[in-house]
């Protein structure tokens, strides 16, 4: 069925039918799959794994109102669908992703509910970094971007999704755009008031320049959290603030990318350094309109656990159409510890298929 068709039925079943033409509103997921051979030194010894993956795929509905006088409404709804196990708690598995409704005019646009930055939210450390470049859209084993600031998977590593959070996007001069989310990440108010929303709460604030080829961009992610600001560190190196400088340009079909990011903590135990430093570099070619390869090679610290690590990727693309995409590629991570000089190694190789709709 077309989607503007389902579209239309989805709105005459569900709205007031005075209101049912007065919505812009859009159907669209992806249903993408991976399959990837893992071994890990560390962690399986003995031998490699083979893994089905289901990489973010997703059903959802977004739209918009015109309220006249330049004011427009907007939202969104998004589920998570685990394409390859369907066999979980809670039946077909369907989960949130991410949910918001905001307003947007000549001010900007203010959105409120889970920001994520894959789809039209905010995240802005997330949605800066993504602009390095992947194969696979920033999901799944070939992803440059992880889903944490402190990531053990990823060198380079932003908050994508968060919940109860306000979001803000506007465009100051022509080329230079801010964004910004504040979030209470805290656990939901108790009855005895013991734990609250607002009792963490994190804060990004991302500005980039393009002009032309090139794109210039910075950010800052802080956290603010009430037990460790009142009752000092508590042990665990829980990250306290990210700063973080991103750059990308274009030579015909070349595209070359850089980050670099510090990553500030409460405290460490491991050896006294509150700091980390990631960086990483990349270049996307495009062979043909429809296929490219990709190359990425990435360094950060791990002082919580007293390592270096180190993280390299080689990738393909080819592309069926502007909708289906298959890939491959592989990956080497590298964790060094500081003291004993001991190295271990995770390498995968990745297949995957994804299909947008």
């Amino acid at each position: 069925m077309n989607k503007k068709l389902l579209a239309a039925a989805l709105g005459v079943a569900f709205a007031a039918p005075a209101f049912a033409d007065s919505t812009n509103m859009v159907i669209y997921g992806r249903v993408h799959q991976s399959f990837v051979h893992t071994s890990d030194e560390a962690q399986n010894p003995e031998g490699g794994n083979f893994t089905l993956k289901n990489v973010a795929s997703r059903l959802g509905f977004r739209g918009e109102e015109d309220l006249g006088s330049g004011l427009k409404a907007l939202f969104g709804y998004e589920f998570g669908i685990p394409t390859d196990n369907s066999n979980v708690t809670g039946g077909f598995g369907l989960n949130g992703r991410h949910t918001y409704v905001g307003l947007s005019g000549s001010f900007g646009k203010v959105t409120i509910g889970t920001q994520d930055g894959g789809s039209a939210s905010v995240a802005p450390l997330y949605n800066q970094a993504s602009l390095i470049g992947s194969v696979s859209n920033n999901g799944g084993d070939l992803t440059t971007v992880g889903s944490d600031v402190v990531s053990t998977a990823e060198v380079i590593a932003a908050r994508q999704r968060v919940n109860n959070s306000f979001g803000y996007e506007t465009t100051i001069l022509p080329g230079l755009e801010l964004t910004a989310r504040h979030a209470l990440t805290g656990t939901n108010d108790a009855d005895n008031g013991a734990t609250k929303e607002n009792g963490t709460r994190e804060t990004e604030v991302a500005v980039g320049y393009t002009a032309g080829p090139l794109y210039i961009g910075g950010g800052l992610w802080s956290e603010s959290s009430a037990t460790e600001l009142e009752n000092g560190f508590n042990g665990t190196s829980r990250p306290e603030r990210v700063v973080q400088l991103v750059s990308t340009y274009t030579l015909g079909d070349l595209k070359l990318g850089g980050i670099v990011n510090q990553v500030s903590f409460y405290g460490n135990a491991a050896n006294g350094d509150d700091n980390d430093i990631n960086f990483a570099l990349s270049a996307l070619y495009k062979l043909s309109s429809n296929a490219g390869v990709f190359g990425l090679v990435a360094d950060g610290e791990d002082n919580a656990n007293n390592n270096d690590r180190q993280q390299l990727q080689l990738s393909a693309y080819y592309d069926f159409s502007k909708r289906t995409r298959s890939y491959v590629g592989f990956e080497r991570f590298n964790r060094e510890n500081k003291t004993t000089g001991v190295e271990t190694d995770a390498d995968s190789i990745v297949f995957g298929l994804r299909h947008n709709f």
